[in-house]
């Protein structure tokens, strides 16, 4: 692979739990150059894909003595986009999705020391992602001392948030002097989505009313007044809300009491048990929806798994979508009533994008269908162009 010119560049990186996903940009016009990810950090047969338009192959590598970390997940997709042709001393840019901001972040920020030291501070708020939007920060700034590195948080979308709404029924002074309130997350995905659907409906955003459903290994959804969020199902942390992949989602507080005080289960064991242990995978097994899907009955297009599921796993699986489809249609149901009207529900991210049949059953159970008269929208998500727009606000 050759490199096609010399323009300069603009790089986004986007971290997940267990992938790093990026996109190179043309600095001046904000067209993809090329774009990939890094799957399976931390776990069994990891593999990298890069491909581009204007090249005339992808490049996947595998890496079967895995890869351990994001660190190493980033130097390794600096070393893919070297044999992709890319001069790295042209990224001139690197903007990163950052997930929590706390209250101190509402808007990108230019890296350095001290906004480094402030975004470790609010790891303890969001475990499963700060850590690795440090760690992929480090490395970039590693390897590319030159470049001028942004961070974009998805928290700040919800600076909009009433009282009423992102302030929690406990003494008031945890509000204040502790900062314990309602955050949001996936920020930067309803954001663009929102901006997406403005003009799909050919209204100005700041006239219309919509609820997006960013559904995917994390899944959440908020209500948005005319441009501006006023609820979402994510909390203090990315663990309220929606039940997802992985995490619990909301449950009663004093299940976590009863499991210190009766089971004798440390914090750790807790914080392990709903972040990584519950919502699909702790009812049906797996955390993948398809595999959800095949086994409670129905057809999934293009995917083939030569599994033959036991009673057990089909009536869990059963379960396990039904609670899925029930919380998602709650939120929706409620965040209609708040916002009187509704223009559009927007569905994004890979589930929510990809998965007709969950769209199909979230819909067909929603009585305020029959009240309502609202368009439903499919966005494909882009984050990396959401975060790259914003990188240019701020450089």
């Amino acid at each position: 692979m050759q490199k096609t010119n010399s323009n300069k560049y603009l790089l986004v990186i986007n971290c997940g739990s267990a992938t790093l996903k990026f996109k190179l940009f043309n600095y001046s016009s904000l067209k993809p150059e090329l774009e990939g990810n890094l799957e399976r950090i931390g776990l069994t047969k990891p593999f990298l894909k890069i491909w581009g338009e204007e090249y005339k192959s992808k490049v996947t590598v595998n890496y079967p003595k895995g890869v351990k970390n994001h660190s190493e997940a980033t130097k390794l997709v600096f070393k893919g986009l070297k044999t992709c042709g890319i001069d790295l001393k042209d990224v001139e840019t690197v903007g990163h999705r950052v997930v929590h901001g706390g209250d101190k972040f509402t808007k990108p920020v230019k890296i350095n020391k001290q906004i480094l030291k402030k975004i470790e501070d609010f790891s303890s708020l969001a475990p499963l992602h700060n850590p690795i939007n440090i760690n992929a920060i480090n490395s970039a700034i590693k390897e590319l001392p030159k470049a001028k590195q942004v961070a974009v948080f998805d928290t700040a979308f919800y600076k909009t948030l009433p009282d009423f709404t992102k302030i929690y029924s406990i003494p008031y002074e945890f509000y204040e002097k502790h900062k314990i309130r309602k955050y949001g997350f996936h920020g930067i995905s309803h954001e663009y989505v929102s901006k997406q659907a403005a003009l799909v409906l050919n209204k100005p955003l700041s006239k219309i009313n919509l609820i997006t459903c960013h559904l995917g290994s994390g899944c959440s959804i908020t209500a948005i007044s005319k441009g501006k969020a006023i609820d979402t199902s994510m909390g203090f942390t990315p663990l309220e809300g929606l039940m997802m992949s992985t995490r619990s989602g909301s449950i009663d507080p004093a299940i976590i009491l009863h499991l210190q005080r009766e089971l004798k289960m440390t914090i750790k064991e807790i914080d392990d048990l709903l972040q990584k242990k519950s919502g699909l995978i702790g009812i049906a097994g797996t955390s993948d929806m398809r595999e959800i899907l095949l086994a409670a009955g129905y057809s999934v297009p293009g995917f083939i798994l030569r599994k033959k599921f036991s009673k057990e796993e089909r009536k869990k699986s059963k379960l396990a979508l039904k609670m899925f489809i029930y919380r998602i249609q709650k939120y929706i149901s409620a965040y209609a009533n708040l916002l009187g009207s509704v223009d559009a529900i927007v569905f994004t991210a890979g589930i929510g994008e990809r998965n007709f049949t969950i769209r199909k059953m979230v819909l067909r159970g929603l009585k305020l269908l029959k009240v309502l008269k609202f368009k439903v929208l499919v966005i494909e998500a882009d984050e990396e162009l959401a975060i790259a727009t914003k990188v240019k606000e701020v450089i």
